[in-house]
């Protein structure tokens, strides 16, 4: 009668096999999932800014008084106040690779409201006309959050 005591275990190649396999397969998968967060942190970062004016335009509406989100272009900073110029939360900071400013137009300005200022109503409209926010990434890739004035109405582009 034979003994299985001695081979209750894997072989040195059969764990060089497996690793090897491994191995290849991430080496595949590597160039698809670095695409899949290449856009990632422009896109959450829109959709923060988005989420903030939303908070001021509902903190208008609520309260019965005019609710502002401001934007610092040069700290890479905004944050919402309220009618007294007190800050409603804290002040928030863009993400070190992404920036307030439109690709390839350096000299242009990406916060089209008056005084870099997005003013809400207690109607939910904003104060003067329609405008938007561009911010942009280190790899060119650029999101506008776009304001109507007449209404408030607030979508990325």
């Amino acid at each position: 009668m034979m003994s299985i005591i001695g081979r209750a275990g894997f072989t040195l190649v059969e764990m060089l096999v497996v690793l090897a396999i491994i191995a290849m397969l991430l080496g595949i998968s590597v160039p698809f999932t670095s695409q899949f967060g290449k856009g990632l942190r422009i896109k959450t970062a829109s959709r923060a800014i988005l989420a903030s004016l939303r908070v001021a335009k509902s903190n208008a509406i609520t309260y019965r008084k005019k609710y502002s989100v401001v934007f610092d272009v040069e700290n890479s900073q905004y944050w919402i106040e309220d009618s007294e110029g007190k800050v409603f939360e804290r002040k928030r900071d863009l993400p070190s690779s992404i920036k307030f400013e439109i690709q390839d137009e350096k000299e242009s300005d990406p916060i089209t409201f008056e005084d870099d200022r997005v003013i809400f109503y207690s109607t939910g409209a904003i104060e003067g006309a329609s405008g938007s926010v561009t911010i942009t990434d280190r790899q060119g890739n650029a999101k506008t959050i776009s304001i109507l004035g007449s209404t408030g109405n607030i979508r990325i582009e």
